[in-house]
């Protein structure tokens, strides 16, 4: 029954109580980045881990592919990818023995050069999967972990108003989702034109077969999750509701769209998430209800491209939800992408215990921090929130996804 009063405040309690989940970073292969650098006179430059002969690099408008060629030959460099979802925007390979920062300088110099960034290293904030609905105290906390009632999302409540609706998407842009799992796979975004594996563009997007989405990570378009953090994720947005089955998303019945850009270790770099971008822009512009992207991964530095990127989806009202972090660092401070990319009135706010306490893992901002930090006890044997069944703390960024795809589907502003 819905509780007097309530149903107005719903949504506003569902964006803004929440902040992201997630515990530690995922390793990554040590072979595949570069933490520093030589600079002048041989001195050590430590930078955030990136692509060691990889560049992002966008040049000023109306200039020509000629133009674009002689800036890359400047560098030795050569075009991996040019994206459609930024104008003039170019991720491109450095010759052997040309190092980032030297590279960066080359492009500067050429008169046609917006801007040159390393590609930097990504990585899910990783959580694991919790099969048990009545334990779910974020979506309804009647104190059932010994915390306190009401401490959540108020999800029946504004399931009395909406369920969900299949006609709007959000894309997953992870380390892919698993399309088969039994409460995933009749919420899963189909591109029937290409669910037919005839190796053919059906519906000329410019790729082959993406029935379920596309993979950025091993150049292909299957979107099979190899590392369980992206599955998570869809699972909280929109897990088949009112099915006997497993768990229940915030929104039952939405669609599911995969981009996988995170590998199995749940790393990837910012081109591969633009990349996905890029497609989930191209969908949007072909007629798919896309309302918003789930990113719970984060690292590196500014990135200019990113933030292009974003912006690009922002026009064309897509929201981009994104991570928080997990270092328990006051966000104001320690800065840390994509989430500082997003305008402050933007950013949610934190993620709690079931008895409201500050979950002390995750980031906050100065606003919110309490006037007394809670004890860090060992998660392991924190009475009624155990790690190994984390859905027991409100995932705040999927479920914020969760919630925006069900107010879109009950007609309400986001």
């Amino acid at each position: 029954m819905r509780k007097p009063g309530r149903p107005s405040l719903i949504f506003v309690v569902i964006f803004f109580l929440l902040s992201l989940s997630a515990v530690a970073q995922a390793e990554h292969p040590s072979n595949r980045i570069t933490g520093k650098e030589r600079g002048p006179g041989s001195r050590v430059v430590h930078t955030p881990p990136h692509a060691p002969d990889e560049l992002l690099v966008r040049f000023k408008e109306g200039v020509s592919l000629r133009d674009m060629a002689s800036g890359h030959a400047l560098v030795g460099a050569q075009e991996v990818k040019r994206f459609d979802i930024v104008k003039n925007l170019v991720h491109v390979r450095l010759p052997h023995g040309r190092n980032v920062k030297e590279a960066i300088e080359l492009y500067k110099q050429h008169p046609n050069v917006l801007y040159a960034e390393p590609n930097y290293l990504l990585e899910a904030l990783t959580v694991p999967n919790d099969p048990r609905l009545g334990e779910l105290w974020g979506l309804h906390n009647t104190g059932q972990s010994g915390g306190t009632s009401d401490a959540d999302i108020d999800a029946p409540e504004a399931w009395d108003l909406a369920t969900g609706s299949g006609s709007v998407v959000a894309a997953v842009i992870d380390s892919g989702i698993d399309y088969n799992h039994q409460d995933l796979s009749a919420n899963m975004f189909r591109n029937t034109a290409d669910c037919n594996t005839n190796g053919v563009d059906d519906d000329s997007n410019g790729f082959i077969d993406d029935c379920y989405g596309i993979d950025t990570a091993n150049n292909d378009t299957d979107p099979m999750d190899d590392n369980s953090h992206g599955t998570h994720v869809a699972g909280t947005i929109g897990a088949v509701g009112n099915n006997s089955i497993g768990v229940v998303g915030v929104n039952w019945t939405t669609r599911l769209m995969a981009c996988k850009f995170l590998d199995a270790a749940g790393s990837g770099y910012t081109s591969g998430a633009i990349t996905c971008l890029d497609y989930v822009k191209t969908m949007k512009d072909r007629g798919v209800n896309i309302v918003a992207t789930s990113n719970s991964w984060g690292g590196g530095e500014f990135s200019q491209s990113l933030l292009d990127a974003i912006e690009a989806h922002r026009q064309r009202g897509i929201l981009f939800i994104a991570a928080a972090g997990n270092d328990a660092h006051d966000n104001d401070t320690a800065l840390s992408y994509p989430r500082q990319l997003l305008p402050a009135e933007h950013h949610l706010r934190r993620v709690h215990h079931s008895n409201r306490r500050l979950v002390f893992f995750l980031e906050f901002w100065e606003a919110d921090r309490p006037s007394r930090r809670p004890r860090q006890r060992n998660p392991q044997y924190d009475p009624g929130e155990h790690v190994q069944h984390l859905q027991r703390y409100i995932d705040g960024y999927p479920s914020c996804n969760g919630a925006g795809n069900t107010a879109k589907s009950a007609g309400l502003r986001t």
